[in-house]
């Protein structure tokens, strides 16, 4: 038996002790923690053993949202060891659609209410992340922008990738709330841009399904700004996977960071 599956069964046994704990078995998927199936009183579980701190007020709004079957709930919070349990959810199809009932997914996540304030330092994380790419002049310049443009500060997943959305019986899913936190809601919306590769038409069909669900209409700055929202996710997203080498997920924000640099380099100054 490897040393991380022993340690899953450790916790396990702890946690529910003289109780029966089967199937353990560790799961490929996730690259900042350590995650296991296993099974508990008939149900279906998910033990993760987090990297960092756990993030208790994430998981408190996630435990919110699972009440609406936007999300998964929250079973167990170990801060001082450093791992939840979550419900196992099982997917009817493996493939993950950009839906009307996924955006309304998103509008409820950001709708939600944390009592951590804080928010994610978009600023700090570029000027770290640029050097690693030779970006540097790119991310000045869209630092820049960030400070000029509206701010929508809500609570936000930051993680929006197709592997954080599960299709459930019960319509569309969001997991991973580990980086979820105040943020501009557009960090989010340009996520969702990514992991579906839209194009420029089914971007601006992205807004105006977002705001519809708020009863709202697209503010005029919606489309520029979401614009600068997907550089500095790709910018973000491009360095977090080449401090991993995660080459072939690296290479593909990288298409898509070029073909969004081509259509934004007319409004960059020169040198960018």
């Amino acid at each position: 038996m490897n040393s991380d599956l022993a340690e899953a069964q450790a916790i396990l046994q702890k946690l529910y002790p003289n109780q029966q704990v089967c199937n353990v078995r560790k799961l490929t998927k996730g690259l900042s923690n350590q995650n296991f199936y296993f099974e508990h009183a008939g149900a279906k579980k998910l033990l993760k053993l987090m990297s960092g701190s756990v993030p208790v007020d994430a998981l408190q709004v996630q435990s919110q949202l699972a009440k609406q079957s936007k999300a998964q709930r929250v079973i167990h919070i170990d801060e001082k060891r450093k791992f939840i349990v979550l419900e196992y959810l099982n997917a009817v199809s493996a493939d993950v659609r950009l839906s009307q009932s996924l955006i309304q997914a998103l509008s409820d996540i950001h709708q939600s209410k944390s009592l951590d304030k804080s928010e994610l330092d978009l600023v700090t994380f570029l000027e770290e992340a640029a050097p690693l790419l030779k970006l540097e002049s790119l991310a000045k310049h869209l630092v820049s922008l960030l400070t000029k443009v509206e701010r929508d500060i809500c609570f936000c997943h930051n993680d929006l990738v197709k592997d954080n959305i599960i299709e459930t019986a019960n319509g569309p899913c969001v997991i991973d709330f580990e980086y979820a936190q105040n943020n501009d809601l557009y960090f989010d919306l340009a996520a969702l841009c990514c992991s579906f590769s839209l194009s420029q038409p089914e971007k601006r069909a992205l807004i105006k399904q977002y705001y519809e669900t708020r009863s709202d209409t697209p503010p005029i700055y919606a489309e520029d700004k979401l614009e600068i929202f997907i550089g500095c996710y790709l910018i973000l997203s491009m360095a977090w996977y080449f401090q991993r080498q995660e080459v072939v997920l690296y290479e593909h924000l990288q298409t898509l960071f070029n073909a969004w640099y081509e259509s934004f380099k007319e409004v960059l100054p020169r040198g960018s």
